[in-house]
């Protein structure tokens, strides 16, 4: 009987050691059961089994490997065109192009920040004035957080001090406040500060440190808005004094003649669309303030453009390409998405726009379209293109409410490019996904599959060693009788 026969082993390959063959029926003659025990290397059979199982897995791995880059270059593209978009958004609209500048002498006694809303012009300016809080200082005393600023010891709870406050002009519409301090606040200077700034009547209050002999400290006091005068009228049971060293006043500044007051140092639209920052007065001889276009922010904005959407282009190239030494394609070799990206914002660039002026291409105002699908841009042409009729380069990139410009339209086709719901390049990502999700499922499977077989494989490998063990004590048994002559 055959070992397969005696005990029901199959399914086993590899190497089982020295099987000297012998005649009849193709059994096997085993001359020497120990040696083809030891000689069995079940773990080796088993690993080499599960191997030649996995090779699928492996493939499928690669795959998993595949898509994974394939997901990665998908978002560097999509970034590279959100760039491209974003960088397009800063030239597609009218408004975009009213940008403006102010040019003044340096060290004018102000400063000027323009909007979007300024007109161009020029402006004389004359600052006669700035704006000012009223300040009051109070006398000192030696400790600002133990001395008390009681005129007398606090004695009990009975103990307080009050300090009433003229605030705004006694003739017109001057108003009293009063602000207490007692046991509960407490009677420090600083304590009287703070019951100051809680009490919200529109001063503030701080200590500050003058450094007197003998008392350092004082209490500052400034009205919270400019031109805004106030005074101390009563400091009942307070050992303070105060005196007003500073009087509250507005700003007072004309342009081109017009008398302008503001009870802010930051004046907006004196000039139409502006903020004039003052910072001194100016003397009574004019300044000259010029509102003109930033030709410099839209020029930064449209090298964006062409920077951005080279870069997309190098991109786009870069994954799709064939390499002729290496024979290797691009993981967007052949992809509809890739092609359509590049042809659809191609065709974008080429067109004519524009409403009937002197400009109808972007090649008129120094952007030409290469052999290579990237843009070339001419910067002197472009700013000579902006001294010459700003309002002609406008309206071919920006248009204007009658139609539509040539960056408008190009970047309505890079919002819909980048729909984070059903833009092309999401439906990309959106795929390899799902494909992502059933390779992990097989994946799953397989591995499922290859440990069963692993399991499988070292149940019968351990049956077989049993049964050559057993058949190697019987052959030491048969030995030894015929050594003893039994047999």
């Amino acid at each position: 009987m055959s070992l397969r026969e005696e005990r029901g082993v199959s399914g086993i390959s590899g190497n089982l050691g020295s099987l000297p063959s012998g005649q009849g029926g193709g059994r096997v003659k085993i001359s020497n059961m120990a040696a083809l025990s030891q000689n069995l290397d079940t773990d080796a059979l088993v690993e080499a089994s599960v191997k030649s199982a996995s090779l699928p897995l492996v493939q499928m791995e690669e795959s998993q490997a595949r898509l994974e880059n394939r997901q990665a270059i998908w978002s560097q593209v999509e970034k590279k065109l959100e760039s491209f978009r974003d960088a397009s958004s800063s030239l597609h609209l009218e408004g975009n192009f009213n940008v403006f500048k102010p040019v003044l002498p340096a060290h004018s006694g102000f400063t000027v920040t323009a909007t979007d809303n300024a007109a161009i012009g020029h402006h004389d300016i004359v600052v006669e004035s700035l704006a000012r809080p009223g300040v009051a200082v109070s006398s000192g005393i030696r400790d600002a957080d133990r001395t008390s600023v009681l005129n007398i010891p606090p004695d009990g709870a009975f103990s307080h001090g009050i300090i009433t406050f003229l605030i705004g002009d006694r003739l017109v519409g001057g108003e009293y406040k009063t602000v207490r301090i007692d046991q509960k606040t407490g009677f420090t200077l600083g304590d009287l500060a703070e019951a100051i700034n809680n009490a919200h009547i529109g001063i503030h209050a701080m200590v500050m440190r003058t450094g007197q002999p003998g008392a350092p400290y004082s209490l500052s006091l400034s009205s919270s808005r400019n031109g805004l005068n106030f005074s101390v009228e009563g400091t009942e049971g307070i050992g303070l004094s105060f005196r007003t060293v500073q009087k509250a006043s507005l700003a007072h500044l004309t342009v081109d003649g017009v008398p302008v007051v503001s009870s802010s140092n930051d004046v907006k639209d004196a000039v139409p669309g502006t903020v004039l920052h003052l910072r001194r007065p100016t003397g009574q001889v004019p300044v000259g303030l010029s509102i003109v276009h930033d030709r410099k922010k839209i020029t930064a904005n449209l090298s964006r453009f062409v920077k951005t959407y080279n870069d997309l282009i190098d991109s786009i190239e870069k994954f799709s390409g064939f390499n002729k030494m290496t024979g290797r394609a691009g993981p967007l070799l052949g992809s509809f998405t890739a092609t359509e990206i590049r042809n659809r914002l191609a065709t974008a660039l080429t067109v004519s726009g524009g409403d009937g002026g002197r400009y109808r291409t972007l090649a008129d105002i120094g952007l030409t379209f290469q052999r290579n699908g990237r843009l070339s841009y001419d910067s002197q042409k472009f700013d000579r293109a902006l001294s010459s009729d700003y309002r002609g380069v406008s309206n071919l990139l920006a248009g204007s409410s009658v139609h539509p410009g040539l960056i408008t339209h190009l970047h309505d086709i890079t919002v819909e490019l980048t729909n984070p719901a059903n833009g092309p390049i999401f439906g990309e990502q959106q795929a390899i996904s799902s494909q992502s999700r059933a390779l992990d499922k097989e994946v799953e499977r397989k591995q499922d599959e290859i440990a069963d077989l692993r399991e499988r494989l070292e149940e019968k490998y351990a049956n077989l060693q049993g049964v050559l063990g057993g058949l190697n004590v019987r052959q030491n048994y048969v030995r030894q009788q015929i050594a003893q002559g039994n047999i």
